[in-house]
């Protein structure tokens, strides 16, 4: 099982920035989790159900196999982005611009099935960063370049921990694996592969229901299929 790998490709960070900076500030919207993070962690959705800007969950494709994920008009407005994206030849499901603010701090947690080995990878691309962002993937302290693609396995613990005094900034692509997805993968300049040491328990039911909880909160179409969900897996 893979922990994380880059990939050879480097793709146009300052152009993609620019043009995440001329999107509106009204499309930011916190991240609906708040019991992961301290601090101003949000997000703008370029890609989601239904296409609607407005909706910021990112459903894994086994959560609910009925929601269909298109881009959201906001891509438009963004051509280097669309064409990163475009290079990628599998299905991307939610796609998103992610923003932890100067001195935010992302808690530790883990991301259920979202592993390539599982069907649904998620890739980081940072468009900004600085020297004191440091993500951690089961306790091992990594640095994500401007420009670089990173495959992160999140159903391990990780949490980030921005101590710069910049924000940073990353597209993030959840992707379905196949066959060119695994290629490309195999060509990666570098991986680490997960060791025992890395494995831990999944989240915790306390957590798992604060989480519930919180989504039943939102009362939306979409928070509340996602609670079902998990309700149904606590079971």
């Amino acid at each position: 099982m893979i922990k994380y790998l880059r990939l050879q490709q480097q793709f146009n960070a300052a152009a993609m920035l620019q043009e995440a900076g001329r999107l509106a500030q009204t499309w930011w919207k916190e991240h609906y989790n708040a019991r992961h993070y301290e601090g101003n962690w949000s997000l703008i959705p370029l890609r989601a159900p239904g296409g609607d800007p407005q909706n910021i969950f990112a459903m894994h494709a086994s959560a609910n196999e009925s929601v269909r994920y298109a881009d959201t008009p906001l891509l438009e407005q963004c051509p280097h982005i669309k064409a990163a994206l475009d290079f990628f030849q599998c299905e991307k499901m939610s796609v998103r611009l992610m923003k932890l603010d100067a001195g935010a701090v992302i808690l530790e947690h883990t991301d259920q099935d979202l592993t390539m080995e599982e069907g649904e990878a998620r890739l980081h691309i940072p468009l900004q960063t600085n020297e004191a962002v440091d993500f951690y993937v089961a306790d091992e302290c990594l640095h994500l370049r401007e420009g670089e693609c990173w495959y992160l396995n999140l159903s391990l613990r990780h949490r980030v921990e921005n101590k710069g005094t910049t924000d940073r900034l990353h597209l993030v692509i959840d992707c379905l694996v196949n066959d060119w997805l695994r290629e490309l993968f195999a060509t990666a300049e570098l991986q680490k592969e997960v060791t025992d040491a890395d494995l831990a328990p999944r989240v915790s039911r306390e957590d798992q229901e604060k989480i519930i909880a919180h989504l039943r909160e939102m009362n939306t179409t979409v928070s509340n299929e996602l609670a079902d969900k998990m309700q149904q897996e606590l079971l």
